[in-house]
């Protein structure tokens, strides 16, 4: 397990990160897409970056059968304290590149602002464990960071592609140490087209920091199908 996003996102979650913040838009677009697909809908799905049950626990509020796994064991601890009821089975303490899956395929699959942390080539590993991870004809829920984000904190490029996604290591704030990936529209097709095809267009979302901060944070979303 990557140790140091770990203990950063323990940090976070320790200081309250998306304790009171309502589940994302793109929440309700997972399930009126999962209820319009039943062999999916009524599968099981793995949630990856599960946190401490923002976007997760309405999911599961909807009667998902979802697994929910994350690297951060606060993230967890914050989880159950919130929902003592959930079957503690269900919710994995793991990095996703490297977990044992519980079960050889998943129906469909979430992954929120989650395969963005790393470099290049943790992208990669990313994609192909989902595609490794998905029956054929299982759904993708994507969102992650978009290269047109303008990227408030002190940051240092480490790497760009062919595809014009670049990595950051961030200099300051509360992921200092950390890689950080984004991604062009480009890149996002040509890394999933291999084993998926789209279910919608990719969406880039856009969000205008709150003063005093300055800027705007992008986000791509995408649902995808696995051939």
């Amino acid at each position: 397990m990557d140790t140091l996003t770990a203990s950063r996102w323990d940090d976070e979650y320790r200081n309250q990160r998306y304790a009171n913040e309502p589940p994302l838009p793109f929440v309700d677009r997972i399930l009126e897409t999962l209820r319009a697909d039943d062999s999916a809908g009524q599968g099981t799905g793995l949630y990856v970056g599960r946190g401490n049950g923002r976007n997760y626990l309405p999911l599961i509020d909807a009667g998902l059968e979802l697994f929910g796994l994350d690297v951060s064991p606060e993230a967890i601890k914050q989880l159950l304290q919130r929902r003592p009821t959930l079957p503690a089975q269900r919710l994995l303490c793991d990095d996703f590149r490297e977990f044992k899956s519980p079960l050889p395929r998943f129906d469909y699959l979430v992954a929120i602002q989650v395969f963005q942390h790393g470099a290049d080539a943790d992208v990669a590993a990313y994609c192909e464990r989902a595609a490794a991870l998905l029956r054929p004809g299982g759904l993708l829920f994507l969102r992650v960071n978009s290269v047109s984000t303008q990227i408030y904190h002190a940051h240092t490029v480490v790497d760009r592609n062919a595809w014009g996604g670049l990595t950051v290591r961030y200099d300051d704030g509360p992921k200092s140490g950390l890689l950080v990936h984004f991604f062009s529209d480009v890149e996002l097709r040509e890394r999933l087209t291999p084993a998926f095809v789209p279910v919608t267009d990719v969406r880039e979302d856009v969000t205008v920091r709150a003063a005093p901060k300055t800027g705007s944070w992008a986000q791509w979303e995408a649902i995808w199908k696995r051939r």
